[in-house]
């Protein structure tokens, strides 16, 4: 019994930790309305569950990974929301007094929320790094990786700044194109944009390699028994 539930929790630990700590952040949150009498930092719930759907889509990819359309439907959607995890770590500017409720309270709660959402992008990403070194090779896997990790901090930057969200690629594509390209026509913005982008890059790739050597994913493709 003892060793089952080892086997389990050593597989599933990534899960499970994930799942307690928006656990633990959701208490925070409702826990602050409570005795601060008003609600506040309500977007955090919202945020918080679009965290969760690159992790769910990468999921899917990796239950798939032997169908190859179904990896790229999946991996196209887990692209196009991973930025929405991350992004958790950007409410952090939303810090600042709200009596009766301390504001090292507010600090521990937008943290929580935000090692949430990077944890969640780390997961995911190993989940289809996993998948791309099947398929790519390690190398290519790891450029799978700083790509996906150059376009999640491009995503979180339009989101904040530009305060566009993940499914206007489909319903508003012209006008989000259009708000793109007249942001980086200013030289401001654009040195901005690369500021923003390259740190978010530094943080979510070193982030990255602690937590593949914390957890690293199933491997994509199981390994050959040895022959007898």
């Amino acid at each position: 019994m003892i060793t089952r539930l080892n086997r389990f929790t050593g597989r599933h630990s990534p899960i499970l930790l994930l799942t307690a700590l928006s656990f633990f952040s959701m208490v925070m949150l409702i826990a602050r309305v409570f005795f601060g009498g008003y609600i506040i930092h309500a977007y955090l719930v919202w945020n918080l569950f679009l965290a969760w759907l690159p992790l769910l889509f990468a999921i899917a990819a990796a239950a798939n990974r032997h169908r190859p359309p179904l990896v790229i439907f999946w991996g196209l959607l887990w692209l196009l929301f991973l930025p929405n995890a991350p992004y958790l770590i950007t409410d952090l500017m939303h810090l600042r007094p709200y009596a009766p409720v301390p504001i090292w309270y507010d600090a521990i709660l937008l943290f929580s929320f935000a090692l949430c959402g990077l944890l969640l992008a780390l997961r995911s990403l190993s989940l289809m790094h996993s998948i791309a070194t099947g398929r790519l090779g390690g190398l290519g896997g790891w450029l799978f990786v700083l790509s996906a990790a150059v376009l999640s901090s491009f995503g979180v930057y339009i989101g904040r700044f530009l305060r566009w969200n993940s499914w206007d690629v489909f319903a508003n594509p012209g006008r989000l194109s259009a708000d793109i390209l007249a942001h980086m026509n200013s030289p401001f913005l654009m040195f901005k944009a690369l500021v923003v982008v390259s740190l978010f890059s530094i943080v979510t790739l070193g982030a990255y390699l602690f937590w593949g050597a914390r957890f690293p994913a199933t491997p994509a493709v199981p390994p050959k028994a040895d022959a007898r």
